[in-house]
């Protein structure tokens, strides 16, 4: 049975080995100063006592606010299609909610369309393109939740 719960630093390591399985964008450190600046926003799903994925929600003040930010979200790849993902957008999201932050947005990469149809089935809309913003120089989707 997958449990969702919050992030614990004993996490860090399972989180680590999934960042390198399906990212080479991050530096994998910083999810440790993401974690101590937004606790209330950082889960991970757990498959018999090991990380199987995360995601990392920041608090963010822009133009107009106070807003929600899913910073980063993986899976591992023997996990995908099994509802891991959508168990943990679901608890992001309703920790940002839990705080009053009802602005939450993310990136996505422009050719990743599954994503952003992921996305779409939990209430996030396309709202725009950030040109080049990835380091390749790929462009990113910026989605809202609705």
């Amino acid at each position: 049975m997958i449990l969702i719960r919050r992030f614990k630093p004993g996490d860090f390591a399972g989180v680590i080995e999934i960042e390198h399985e399906q990212f080479s964008e991050h530096d994998p450190y910083l999810y440790m100063s993401l974690y101590e600046l937004n606790m209330n926003t950082f889960f991970v799903a757990e498959d018999r006592g090991a990380v199987v994925g995360f995601v990392a929600g920041i608090t963010a003040v822009g133009e107009y606010g106070v807003y929600g930010r899913v910073f980063s979200i993986a899976v591992r790849e023997a996990y995908h299609g099994l509802g891991v993902g959508t168990q943990l957008m679901k608890g992001v999201i309703a920790a940002f909610h839990q705080k009053k932050i009802m602005n939450i947005t993310l990136e996505v990469r422009s050719h990743n369309l599954g994503a952003v149809r992921f996305y779409q089935r939990l209430g996030f809309a396309v709202t725009g393109m950030e040109y080049g913003y990835y380091t390749d120089g790929e462009d990113a989707i910026i989605m809202r939740h609705r």
